[in-house]
């Protein structure tokens, strides 16, 4: 019996697999498209593996990858200009080519340049998992030591426009039960289970698309492996959208608990429910009722079955989380993002939040009575819709646009390209200039009315947007004057804004500052939370809250003011520039501090940690002040290995005036250079280098000169401060090397014998 079935299952996959690549549509035709998408391949593996080069040039993996990944890209551009490949063939070329790119982008990105978690969303879908693995409901929980324990500062948080910080997870339960099997079968990141995800989206819409367009189907998803590893859950909604996509024409109520699932991983994939709705009414004439009750009570099954056990366990932790932040009442989050809301902030229109609502309901006006006017022709852009809307909405992130080309790819693939004779121009000449008889109703309804509608939408968005600019301009609620950028801290950022606000209001404000210099502003403290009362003034220093928010030196800003009071807004300052000089040493009292994400952990602003041999759960460095906000302790745990020297380094590119610094620092141990148990500094220019080792074992300077570098034995005090200037400029003279237009200052503690050893750094100043 075995032998009887293994060739009919081997004829079967045999059979899958050339439907899945496509022989079943004349093989040896070969379109522009396929050629295309080959093309396209071949270029994101070039460009992939010089990324990779580029990004990691020392490791031999990166390497090896990258010439790999040149040599596939190569071979299918050649492919291209030879067009003398079959349908099949390039469908095959393509299909490995984008597979390999994405899979060697993902896990070398993931592994070697962010290599933990950088968003609060990926945290808080991993606290969702081990709440769940505890048998908890994770809503009543705070994501916030977590966040701690990957480093994460402020300006990773979400705040509100009043300065709160909400804490909990923000999405249903599917955002992580999705993830939680592969958790248990173990595969530990979450990012990896959440490009799975990707992975199987992708395959799944090359297998669906026709043959002549599978090739090109996977060209917009080559470099979505970058937002996975940086921290985006959003492939698990767009997985499930896409089999919405897929089941829609062959299993419909399947393909509503679908959709029920997406919105169940992520809120925002309700926003294409209206247009769901029209495309079942339209494909659908005959029982609509019982059609639409149908659907709505699958999709509330799939949305509401996963949160089912969370909303029994925790209801009103539940609905705090997951539903109260988007009621009208719910305090707003800071605008931002890539659309709309952050072209008004750059040109200096700060708007309410309740704006960018109104014109989110005027454009889907606008949009749902096109899509239902003229379905036949823009059937296949249904997930195309959410990409305009979130455009004009208050937050629109990248990934809450960039997700719906998953379903919206499928839908063209399959349903073909849609019919865009829709301009107004078109309309205009169909108008009938006569005086139109009838009710108003009926002449609205002409063919006319959506010129109509888009005019008055559109004249509706001016308006608004001329009178929030004049709002601005002469009557906002408060006025703002920047009177100084500072750098009290020289690290070639402006950290601290000295303000003067004027609250025009009848009551008192308690003003919160957002700095918009990024396409999202981020939050800065002030020096003061006392109210400001109506026709007051005050003067403000505002600070930013870590090594993030620091505006960049040269680049414009705004200062956007709420008042925490009312969470209303009060207005935005003219443009301002960070001019602020260009240090010789960047953050020399190594007081701010940010996430360094090849490592996963914070690190000094400006400075480049770096670690050999030395495990990071063990080795490392942290902030030295009681309060966590100046000084580094580097900390050595050495356990005895075949690897040799352990060791890790502080390292900062610095201009030649800054080559004479001074250190101030306290070792916990006695030098030994025949153990290689060292603290020292070096400075180098690539080809020379001099070494300065700090030792309590000497009583005076001692110099050893070698061909290409010099050494340099300085003589300090054990468990003592010591302050040391370095002063290489006068060996370099001496040996009559060329001063080097830039130099790397290295502070580094190694050791090859057990043991724990510390070094206290206060300061690395330049003299």
């Amino acid at each position: 019996m075995t032998i009887l079935i293994l060739p009919r299952i081997s004829k079967w996959i045999a059979w899958q697999g050339r439907r899945f690549f496509g022989t079943e549509e004349n093989p040896s035709w070969t379109g522009v498209s396929a050629l295309v998408g080959l093309g396209l391949s071949g270029v994101s593996l070039v460009a992939i593996g010089a990324w990779l080069l580029a990004a990691q040039p020392h490791i031999g993996l990166g390497q090896w990858l990258s010439g790999g990944l040149f040599g596939f890209g190569i071979f299918n551009i050649l492919a291209v200009i030879s067009r003398r490949l079959a349908l099949l063939v390039i469908n095959q070329l393509s299909f490995v080519g984008n597979l390999a790119a994405v899979v060697a982008f993902y896990l070398f990105f993931s592994r070697f340049v962010v290599v933990s978690y950088t968003t609060d969303t990926i945290v808080g879908t991993y606290m969702g998992v081990l709440k769940a693995l505890q048998f908890q409901s994770p809503y009543p929980f705070t994501i916030k030591p977590l966040m701690d324990q990957f480093g994460l500062t402020p300006s990773f948080y979400t705040p509100s426009v009043n300065g709160s910080i909400d804490f909990h997870l923000a999405y249903p339960s599917l955002s992580f039960l999705s993830v939680l099997p592969f958790y248990v079968l173990g595969l530990r990141d979450v990012r990896d289970t959440i490009f799975m995800f990707h992975l199987l989206s992708i395959i799944a819409i090359f297998g669906l698309a026709p043959a002549r367009l599978k090739s090109v189907s996977l060209a917009p998803f080559a470099w979505f492996p970058y937002v996975i590893a940086a921290g985006w859950t959003d492939s698990v909604w767009a997985f499930f959208l896409v089999l919405t996509a897929f089941l829609w024409y062959r299993h419909r109520k399947v393909s509503f608990v679908t959709f029920g699932l997406a919105v169940a991983a992520k809120q925002l994939a309700i926003i294409v429910a209206p247009f769901l709705l029209i495309r079942l009414l339209r494909e659908t004439p005959q029982s609509k009722i019982r059609n639409t009750g149908t659907a709505a009570i699958l999709i509330l099954s799939g949305l509401l079955i996963p949160n089912l056990p969370f909303i029994i366990a925790t209801p009103s932790a539940w609905w705090n989380d997951v539903v109260a932040p988007y009621l009208p009442n719910a305090s707003p989050q800071v605008p931002g993002g890539i659309g709309l809301s952050n072209i008004l902030l750059d040109v200096g229109i700060a708007v309410p939040s309740s704006f960018f609502l109104v014109l989110v309901l005027g454009a889907s006006t606008v949009l749902l009575y096109a899509y239902a006017r003229h379905f036949t022709r823009l059937n296949s852009l249904t997930f195309a819709f959410p990409t305009s809307l979130f455009f004009f909405y208050s937050r629109s992130f990248p990934d809450y646009m960039a997700y719906w080309l998953f379903p919206l790819v499928l839908d063209l693939c399959r349903l073909g390209r849609p019919s865009l004779k829709l301009a107004l121009a078109a309309r205009i000449r169909s108008i009938d200039w006569h005086l139109p008889t009838g009710t108003f109703l009926r002449v609205f309804a002409r063919r006319r009315a959506l010129a109509v509608l888009i005019v008055i939408v559109l004249t509706v968005a001016f308006v608004a947007t001329s009178e929030a600019y004049v709002s601005q301009a002469s009557s906002s609620n408060a006025e703002i004057q920047i009177n100084n950028v500072m750098d009290p801290d020289s690290i070639g950022a402006a950290t601290m804004i000295n303000i003067t606000l004027k609250n025009t209001l009848q009551t008192p404000v308690s003003p919160t500052f957002f700095v918009k210099w990024y396409p999202l502003p981020y939050l800065w403290t002030s020096n003061s939370t006392a109210l400001l009362n109506s026709g007051s003034r005050g003067s403000y220093i505002i600070s930013a809250a870590d090594g993030v928010a620091p505006i960049p030196r040269g680049s414009a800003f705004h200062v956007i003011v709420y008042d925490k009071l009312t969470s209303q807004l009060l207005g935005e300052s003219p443009s301002a520039k960070a001019n602020v000089a260009a240090p010789a040493l960047s953050n020399p009292g190594l007081k701010w501090w940010t996430l360094d994400e090849s490592l996963g952990r914070k690190v000094p602003l400006g400075w480049k940690l770096s670690l050999f041999n030395s495990h990071t759960t063990t080795s490392g460095i942290t902030p030295l002040s009681t309060n966590g906000t100046s000084g580094v302790q580097m900390i050595l745990n050495y356990a005895y290995t075949e690897r040799g020297i352990d060791g890790l380094a502080l390292s900062q590119q610095i201009s030649p005036v800054a080559t004479s610094v001074s250190v101030h620092f306290n070792q916990s141990f006695s030098t030994n250079p025949a153990t290689k148990l060292i603290f020292a500094a070096s400075v180098t220019d690539g080809t020379h280098t001099i070494f300065f080792i700090f030792s309590d074992q000497v009583t005076q300077q001692i110099i050893m000169t070698y061909s290409t570098n010099i050494t340099v034995i300085i003589p300090t005090q054990k468990s003592e401060w010591n302050a040391i200037i370095l002063s290489p400029q006068s060996i370099w003279n001496a040996r009559g090397w060329v001063i080097p237009p830039q130099a790397t200052l290295t502070l580094f503690l190694e050791s090859e014998i057990p043991g724990v050893y510390y070094v206290n750094i206060t300061s690395v100043s330049p003299v």
